[in-house]
């Protein structure tokens, strides 16, 4: 099973937005921190000079009381009581703490004093501070927002800084066609990363342009070497028919070599077209009702036990394509043969509109050769079991035409061949 595949710009967009949240979340706590620590140190810090300078006013064995704007203070000695304030009865001594009471904050101490002996009450108003201290808090959380809105944008704009040579650098890939010299990365890219990978690339590139061009030159030097001999049967068979010496049984067995060397060369003239992988447009027009008429002519003629066993059908008229009629008939020959070769049965072969059929009743194809069938383009390998159905993919491919395998077994084969966009036309 194929693994799901993610995306680079995605996971570089979360890293830096991460990065980014995770600094912003660690200064608020920072912050908070701080703050609280330091509102404490000073509230402590003033609450115990108030202390101590009550504690100096204290100079006698009485109720004492204090009151200013922000500050409340009950000096009650032992043995004595006091009538206290809401805010500070009941409370256990020694008792330090923030209380609310209403739409206000104190902070209450409640200590003994020791000379004289006594309990001091102070209640510090610390509503303004309070509110500073949310005002804050509330200007740190629009702060944090912020900063997360631009870590937004900053990782937006990062991962497009990052990925932008890249995607140049793909492009600048796609460019490349197959063709008679491979074109080398011209890109020049400020990172050493990049110039790397452009450098192997074209290191690669031309290795396989050297491979391409001793390919092509030895499929030229096979293309001569094959016409030749092709070419000296064709001349003895015009000079073995000059003489007029031949009887009704050798002139059918010279035709038969006839049309097998002109068949020969046609499909020499086919398959090194498809070693040549030319990318040119077909300007020729296949007739598809003529040339499986063709290929059944020639099968029953020579493979013993196949006439009368193959039918063909097609909806009407005579159906042509944009294609090479050579290499139609030798993808037709193919497919016909191999199913007349796999089974004693008859073998169909129908022509619709934009598709072809070729069925048969044999056993099916061998898993392994519809394995090699179905396998992409680029893990195809040059089989031992025979080139029939291999030379037949070869030619889908280079007309463009799709081709699917439909396994019925123990019932036969079916092979469908779909021209799809470009359907044939009627009559032409």
């Amino acid at each position: 099973m194929k693994p799901r595949q993610s995306s680079l710009a995605r996971h570089i967009f979360l890293t830096i937005f991460a990065i980014g949240a995770i600094n912003v979340l660690v200064t608020l706590i920072a912050v908070e921190y701080i703050y609280e620590d330091v509102e404490d140190t000073i509230l402590s810090l003033e609450l115990a000079e108030e202390r101590a300078f009550l504690e100096r006013r204290i100079d006698g064995a009485e109720v004492r009381r204090w009151h200013s704007a922000l500050l409340t203070a009950i000096y009650v000695p032992d043995g004595q009581t006091a009538e206290l304030p809401p805010l500070l009865s009941d409370r256990p001594v020694p008792f330090s703490a923030e209380v609310a009471d209403g739409d206000k904050s104190w902070l209450i101490s409640v200590e003994r004093a020791t000379d004289p002996p006594g309990v001091l009450y102070i209640a510090q108003d610390i509503t303004l501070l309070e509110d500073r201290e949310d005002f804050m808090q509330w200007a740190i959380a629009l702060l944090c927002t912020v900063m997360l809105l631009l870590g937004l944008l900053l990782a937006r704009h990062g991962t497009a800084r990052v990925l932008r040579p890249l995607r140049e650098l793909t492009r600048e890939i796609r460019r490349i066609e197959p063709g008679t010299a491979i074109d080398r990365l011209h890109g020049e890219y400020a990172e050493r990363e990049l110039s790397e990978i452009v450098a192997t690339l074209n290191r690669m590139l031309e290795a396989l342009d050297a491979y391409i061009r001793r390919e092509k030159s030895l499929v030229s030097l096979a293309s001569h070497e094959l016409r030749t001999p092709l070419a000296v049967i064709a001349g003895a068979l015009d000079v073995i028919e000059r003489r007029g010496a031949t009887g009704e049984a050798d002139r059918r067995t010279l035709e038969r070599i006839r049309l097998a060397a002109n068949e020969m060369q046609s499909d020499v003239t086919a398959l090194l077209a498809l070693a040549r992988r030319s990318d040119s447009p077909e300007s020729e027009t296949a007739d598809l009702t003529a040339c499986v008429q063709h290929v059944i002519a020639e099968i029953e003629a020579s493979v013993p036990g196949a006439a009368g066993r193959i039918v063909c059908s097609h909806s009407a008229g005579s159906a042509r394509v944009r294609a090479d009629p050579a290499l139609v008939r030798m993808l037709l020959r193919n497919l016909v043969q191999n199913a007349v070769r796999h089974t004693r049965g008859q073998v169909r072969v129908d022509i619709a509109a934009s598709q072809l059929t070729v069925s048969d009743d044999g056993g099916g194809l061998p898993a392994h050769v519809r394995e090699r069938l179905s396998a992409p383009q680029s893990s195809r390998q040059l089989p031992e079991d025979g080139l029939g159905l291999f030379i037949v993919r070869l030619i889908c491919e280079r007309l463009g035409w799709r081709y699917r395998v439909l396994d019925r077994t123990p019932l036969g084969t079916v092979f469908e061949l779909d021209w799809g966009t470009e359907p044939p036309t009627e009559g032409l």
